[in-house]
C-alpha cells in the first residue's frame, strides 16, 4: 500500500565520523558534512533530494562499543529530537571488514525490538575480503535491506530504498521513549490519515 512523506528523516548510525560523512555527502550530492568533526557531535543537515526534501542527522558514536549507556541513551534521544518528531529511516553505516560481534551487540542495543529493525537498513563502504557472518545477521535483522557503496553507486538507487522503507512502515517514523536508549514506534492511539484510507499511528506524518 503506497505511503508517502512529504520530509524525509534519516538517521546515519556508525562508528566512524569520515565514513557516516561520506555517506551523507553522497546522499546529498555536495560536501555538507565534515569528516573531521568531533565523534560526539551529532550533526543534522536539510537538503533536496529529487525535489524530495530530506533531513540527514548524523551520529557516528551510536554504534561505538565504547560509550556508557547513559551515552547511548542521550545520543539516541538527542537524534530523535535533531529528527524530530522523529526518522523514518536509520541507515548502519557498516565496515564488513571490521564487523564484529560487540557490533551486532550495540547494534541490538541501539535497536531494541523489531519495530526498530523495520525502519532500518545496511550501508556499507568498503568491499568485503570475505563474507563476514556477523554483518550477514545484522543485514538478514534488516529484513535484507542492504546497499553497498561503490564509486558506480546512485545516490537513486539508495532513495529508492528508502522510499521502500517509508512505504513498508505505511509512513510512520520511531521515537525514543522516555527513559529508553533504543528506537521505537509510537504506539499510542492510532489515527486515520487523511492521504489514503490506510490507518496509521500517530506517528503517521505527511
Amino acid at each position: 500500500m503506497f505511503s508517502t512523506v512529504s520530509n524525509l528523516r534519516i538517521v546515519l548510525l556508525g562508528k566512524s565520523v569520515s565514513e557516516n560523512s561520506d555517506v551523507g555527502n553522497f546522499i546529498l550530492g555536495r560536501a555538507a558534512f565534515d569528516d573531521k568533526a568531533p565523534p560526539d557531535v551529532v550533526e543534522r543537515v536539510r537538503g533536496r533530494v529529487k525535489d524530495r526534501h530530506v533531513m540527514l542527522i548524523n551520529s557516528p558514536q551510536l554504534l561505538q562499543t565504547n560509550i556508557s549507556d547513559h551515552q547511548l541513551t542521550q545520543t539516541a534521544r538527542e537524534s530523535v529530537y535533531l529528527s524530530d518528531p522523529g526518522p523514518h529511516v536509520i541507515v548502519l553505516v557498516l565496515n564488513p571488514n571490521q564487523c564484529s560481534t560487540e557490533d551486532e551487540e550495540r547494534v541490538k542495543k541501539v535497536l531494541g525490538a523489531e519495530q526498530g529493525f523495520q525502519h532500518t537498513m545496511v550501508l556499507t563502504t568498503q568491499e568485503s575480503n570475505e563474507t563476514n557472518d556477523i554483518l550477514q545477521k545484522i543485514i538478514q535483522k534488516c529484513f535484507n535491506r542492504h546497499f553497498s557503496l561503490q564509486r558506480s553507486s546512485s545516490p537513486d538507487d539508495l532513495l529508492q530504498t528508502f522510499e521502500d522503507i517509508v512505504q513498508t512502515n505505511a509512513g510512520r517514523h520511531l521515537v525514543c521513549t522516555e527513559g529508553s536508549q533504543y528506537f521505537t514506534t509510537n504506539q499510542q492511539a492510532r489515527t486515520r490519515c487523511e492521504c489514503d484510507t490506510t490507518v496509521c499511528d500517530v506517528s503517521c506524518d505527511k
